[in-house]
């Protein structure tokens, strides 16, 4: 099977060698989308410690960025045994190509022999999405070549947006945080949990077999469920909007005090030899969402998925 390290780096052929820290500073005057990775990123606490993050810089003027945490966890097991950690002790494994506008890694989990999971974003083309935004494709594949049965995948992908200019920072009121409830965009503000001053809030996907988003034990948990996973963060004046979605998906959470919101996928069980795939969507955006909402509701896995059992397709089309 081809690696999307393998098949990356036959189509790019090397790695662009442009100082990643003096890209953090160019995207604070850059109104165009690229990836870049922060080599100082570094701690020596686990819990700061974001070995699989990518920096992804928003498309407005001075719009500073998104901070990907893909993935902060991947576990399996209702008691949350370990596939990958933010905190994995490895180089941050995502390899971009020389014009910033894709990026992928593959690794084996250090926990578990022979499993492997593949990441993968690209900058999507003005002819992919029908409607004013501009945004990311994302994916992730999870390989099962060891020897056990992993039962109720758990995938955590956090999108951190402090950084993001005019975004909510942190211990913000939910105010900003949106998801899609019978049909209607709703601000987690307003949205009934049984300890209503939590700071963690969480909702399951209508219909999905998992029923786990963490945010049970906080209080957070939203008495609905959510028609798809898709969430929301807009700018404090809600001019600028951020949208998340995966498909299959399995839940959304919510952290004020990172701040950080996330729509996460579904992978179900994996015994030996079998394989998942769940893909995504991240948009920018001034215009209206609804038509979006519409849109995603409608979408399952894509062309990208169903043509592509070997290797991650770098030319989807999701019309």
């Amino acid at each position: 099977m081809c690696s999307t390290l393998s098949l990356f780096l036959s189509l790019f052929g090397c790695i662009d060698k442009k100082s990643d820290s003096t890209l953090k500073k160019i995207s604070s005057s850059s109104n165009n989308i690229f990836f870049y990775t922060d080599p100082n990123k570094k701690s020596n606490d686990p819990e700061e410690l974001l070995t699989y993050g990518l920096f992804i810089n928003a498309p407005w003027e001075k719009g500073g960025f998104l901070y990907l945490n893909f993935p902060e966890h991947l576990e399996y097991n209702p008691v949350g045994n370990t596939i990958l950690r933010h905190y994995d002790s490895i180089p941050n494994p995502w390899i971009i190509s020389p014009d910033r506008k894709q990026a992928s890694f593959r690794v084996e989990s250090l926990a578990l022999k022979d499993v492997y999971v593949e990441s993968f974003a690209r900058v999507l083309d003005g002819k992919d999405f029908p409607f004013d935004a501009q945004g990311v494709h994302v994916a992730m594949r999870i390989i099962n070549h060891g020897s056990k049965t992993l039962p109720v995948i758990r995938p955590l992908i956090c999108n951190q947006f402090r950084d993001l200019t005019g975004f909510p920072q942190s211990h913000h009121d939910f105010q900003n945080n949106f998801i899609v409830i019978e049909d209607q965009i709703i601000a987690l503000a307003d949205l009934p949990t049984k300890d209503m001053k939590t700071t963690f809030k969480g909702c399951v996907v209508k219909g999905s077999p998992q029923r786990d988003t963490r945010a049970e034990k906080n209080g957070g948990l939203i008495e609905k469920d959510m028609d798809l996973a898709l969430s929301v963060v807009t700018s404090m004046d809600h001019e600028r909007r951020v949208i998340f979605w995966w498909t299959p998906g399995k839940s959304m959470i919510a952290n004020a005090f990172i701040p950080c919101i996330h729509a996460d996928p579904y992978f179900g069980t994996l015994k030996p030899g079998e394989e998942a795939y769940a893909e995504g969507l991240i948009l920018f955006t001034e215009g209206e969402i609804k038509p979006i909402v519409k849109y995603l509701k409608n979408k399952r896995l894509t062309s990208f998925l169903n043509n592509n059992k070997h290797s991650f397709n770098t030319q989807l089309s999701i019309n």
